[in-house]
């Protein structure tokens, strides 16, 4: 492919920089109603520009057309972020004031930490990949996991919360369509021989010891899932609420954002853990390795903002992680956990899924010979 595509996309992802700057100079653009219509006519600006330049590529990626929307909107993030905690100054205050202030909230603020780093990263690879021929399927769906769980917790927890619903909200909405779009049409893809694990000598699962291990953590994921779960629901059986004041005040905080991420994880990561289970004592699965992708996205990006928000300065101090040891170093140990054991889990179920594929191909390439 041509290099001047995925060159001319990642260009665009530089223009929030003048753009907010001169916008936050112009006393017209207060009105929340007038914030959602600018913000809708530059997304079809952005949108526009990128048709222009890809739609001249012989055969473009169909994700080219959608990565400088979102490489976009990532560095106005960031920006975002850097506003609400003082870093800059007079380039995104009219929209932390009248646009969408709950952005302005620690949990707001790491969301937006996030997508403009996390994100904005995951989005280069993925043009890089496009520019040079290779599949980005994997970092295609950790992408797509990571943002639908922010889009998804901002949502409901901004209606749900203090704040109410805002014009601009409904800017969010495109964010999150187009995502889960997007992993319908990578998981399509998939090579179903690709995705099983096929050695007949490895069906036991009391011979795959590292599998037992998965299956200990994803056993201890549900009660830890459920558990907080609960708590956020409001559930006042004693060692909840003990847990609750000793170790995560924050789940409880009014602005809603840790209870919905709680509840995500008790309404859609119990159920995945459950079917993981299964697929681990019942090996050959064709899905279990692209969501394990998909659920180590969503729960980086959930655990960052999570651990971000509860240890910000900005959060009340009633709500911070109490600072004796014994409470700090049980908060880490969950929260890291929850962080790095998807990652090994679904690092481990792709590895053997390559291996396996590998093997089969061997044979198969055996028995034509």
């Amino acid at each position: 492919m041509a290099p001047n595509a995925p060159l001319a996309v990642f260009s665009v992802s530089l223009l929030p920089f003048p753009l907010s700057y001169v916008l936050n100079t112009q006393s017209w653009v207060k009105d929340p109603t007038v914030i959602l219509g600018v913000g809708i006519a530059v997304l079809i600006l952005v949108l526009g520009a990128t048709y222009s330049v890809v739609r001249r590529v012989r055969k473009p990626d169909f994700i080219l057309y959608f990565m400088s929307l979102f490489m976009f909107s990532s560095m106005i993030d960031l920006i975002i972020a850097f506003e609400a905690d003082g870093i800059l100054s007079e380039f995104m205050g009219f929209y932390l004031k009248d646009g969408e202030p709950y952005l302005w909230t620690p949990y707001g603020t790491m969301i937006n930490y996030w997508d403009g780093t996390v994100h904005y990263g995951l989005c280069i690879w993925i043009l890089y990949c496009v520019h040079r021929g290779w599949s980005y399927r994997k970092v295609g769906l950790y992408w797509c996991g990571s943002i639908t769980n922010s889009v998804i917790v901002l949502l409901l927890g901004s209606v749900c919360g203090k704040f109410g619903v805002k014009p601009a909200i409904y800017l969010n909405l495109i964010y999150l369509a187009i995502p889960v779009w997007i992993a319908f049409k990578l998981l399509q893809q998939r090579q179903n021989d690709s995705r099983a694990i096929t050695v007949s000598s490895n069906a036991n699962i009391w011979n795959r010891p590292l599998d037992c291990v998965f299956i200990v953590y994803l056993l201890g994921a549900v009660a830890v899932d459920l558990f907080r779960g609960f708590i956020a629901l409001g559930c006042t059986e004693a060692l909840m609420q003990e847990y609750l004041y000793d170790h995560e005040p924050y789940i409880m905080h009014p602005i809603a954002y840790p209870k919905i991420q709680m509840l995500v994880y008790m309404y859609y990561f119990v159920p995945f853990y459950v079917c993981a289970i299964y697929g681990l004592l019942r090996p050959g699965q064709t899905w279990l390795g692209d969501w394990t992708l998909i659920v180590a996205g969503a729960a980086a990006q959930g655990q960052f903002s999570h651990i971000g928000a509860s240890l910000h300065p900005r959060t009340e101090p009633e709500f911070h992680v109490p600072a004796r040891e014994h409470s700090r170093n049980i908060f880490w140990l969950l929260n890291i956990g929850l962080f790095v054991l998807p990652h090994m889990f679904a690092f481990n179920i792709n590895l053997c899924n390559r291996n396996a594929s590998s093997t089969s191909r061997k044979r198969n390439m055996g028995k034509n010979n």
